[in-house]
């Protein structure tokens, strides 16, 4: 991947509070697994013979987002996400400094099977660099790790870069690092003049695959429309043998005014 640099020098006044956010990361709400709504299990009701794990609740701007994980009759993951109400988007502020505006652990059984672990929700109210990520949108950081040891990635302490069967194609090698998440990388798509509306960004730490990130933009969340995302896998993600999804689905439910945000098409990546 070409160098970024001008796409940061460009951008600086966009990049200002993800910059920032490498040594200020702020965690406003953090929800613990443990609580009571953390693990219960309920029928799917889908009839296709899948089970719907509900993991823990938790506030973002006002609106509730909720875990869960799905398993089919032999108890293997087959779905991992979030349900968010649209309040928690329609509220976000028009001024807001970069943070983690909720961590939210996933259901216990995802943790154990896949690489989703918890998320951390953020709300850039003016977007950031490089282009074309200059305008409102969210970043859904689906992170592989406890909270403790995302929190302990430091950009100073450790620069190793993925080698390529940890790169999917389509995307580069990472040049921006933020504490408490880690390297991000982006689709080459995107940078070389594409447009933006949803988006997933790999993320690495020492090399490994740490988080996929959905980025969407807050103009596509306020149509109201249901939408899909491919996830490009890579040979090897790096660690133990794990669940990895190769898709997104966003789902609006017009009804409940909320969006369902779930993994799916799970394979076994190394």
């Amino acid at each position: 991947m070409k160098s970024l640099a001008p796409f940061f020098a460009l951008s600086a006044p966009l990049l200002a509070s993800a910059v920032v956010a490498c040594t200020q990361t702020k965690i406003v709400e953090q929800v613990d697994p443990s609580l009571a709504d953390g693990g219960t299990t309920q029928d799917g009701g889908s009839g296709d013979g899948t089970t719907r794990v509900e993991g823990p609740s938790g506030t973002l701007f006002g609106g509730k987002a909720t875990s869960f994980a799905k398993t089919n009759a032999e108890g293997k993951v087959v779905s991992v996400g979030i349900v968010v109400a649209i309040d928690a988007f329609d509220s976000a502020p028009k001024s807001h400094a970069f943070q983690d505006d909720l961590v939210l652990a996933m259901p216990d059984v995802a943790v154990e099977q896949t690489i989703l672990h918890h998320l951390r929700a953020n709300w850039l109210a003016t977007g950031h660099g490089p282009d074309p990520y200059g305008e409102p949108h969210w970043d859904l950081h689906f992170l592989r790790g406890t909270v403790d040891e995302i929190d302990a990635i430091d950009c100073r302490a450790d620069k190793t870069m993925p080698t390529a069967d940890k790169i999917p194609a389509g995307y580069g090698t990472p040049e921006l690092c933020v504490t408490a998440m880690g390297y991000h990388s982006w689709p080459k798509a995107d940078t070389n003049g594409g447009a933006f509306g949803a988006s997933i960004i790999m993320g690495y730490w020492k090399g490994n695959i740490v988080f996929l990130e959905p980025m969407i933009a807050k103009a596509k969340l306020d149509k109201h429309e249901s939408f899909e995302v491919p996830i490009a896998k890579p040979q090897s993600a790096g660690g133990a043998t794990t669940l990895y999804p190769t898709r997104m689905r966003a789902t609006w439910d017009d009804a409940a005014s909320t969006y369902t945000f779930e993994f799916d098409q799970l394979e076994t990546i190394d």
